[in-house]
């Protein structure tokens, strides 16, 4: 068996059943990849599997490449959002959902209206307290930048609406979750507009060879 000790591990980690639901397989099938290496792992003191973040993303990022280096049209999702674990989540339950989506990740605010500019997205998700530009001020200026498609804006916060009234609130027609992340929701959400996409709403992008 191929694992690796916890002192060894400064990554995000999961448990099996939710490598199992991230993956869309059984924990048998998980078990079963574990024994043969295609995963990595390693046991708590208590004799619990931890699987690393990353080594879930390397099996559902390939089946992503295929689909994106197709001549199959691809929205971009744009994530702003600060925390790297949440980051790793986000990339893997995307790269799951086996949609010709591209996801771009900023750290923040300015990274965030960086992306915008150059990857025209068809979907922003973004959290509101971050460093260096929050995204409140980045909701603030979006808006007016040109060339954009009015991108579907949700926010995932860890606010409370009270707090984000207090703060000065969002659009009203942006979409607020809050944490835990929904990721069926979103899920909900970019199938809207893909279907949406294939009417013709939004700008289709493609992937360039390397």
């Amino acid at each position: 068996m191929n694992a690796q000790h916890s002192h060894d591990v400064l990554e995000p980690v999961v448990t099996t059943s939710k490598a199992a639901q991230l993956l869309g397989v059984s924990q048998r099938t998980v078990h079963y990849w574990m024994e043969r290496g295609a995963i990595k792992f390693w046991k708590t003191a208590g004799g619990h599997f931890r699987i690393p973040v990353s080594s879930i993303n390397q099996m559902l990022e390939r089946r992503q490449e295929e689909l994106l280096e197709s001549d199959q049209p691809a929205i971009t999702l744009l994530l702003v959002e600060d925390d790297p674990d949440l980051q790793e989540i986000a990339k893997a339950v995307v790269a799951h959902w086996g949609w010709p989506v591209r996801l771009v990740v900023a750290g923040n605010g300015f990274e965030g209206l960086i992306h915008a500019g150059m990857h025209k997205p068809a979907v922003l998700i973004t959290d509101l307290m971050m460093p260096a530009m929050d995204g409140f001020q980045m909701l603030k200026s979006i808006r007016d930048m040109p060339g954009l498609n009015a991108p579907r804006i949700v926010v995932v916060t860890g606010m409370s609406d009270e707090q984000i009234a207090a703060s000065g609130g969002v659009p009203a027609d942006v979409e607020v979750l809050h944490k835990p992340t929904s990721y069926e929701r979103l899920k909900e959400i970019v199938r809207e507009v893909l279907r949406e996409d294939r009417r013709g709403k939004y700008a289709v992008t493609r992937t360039q060879s390397t």
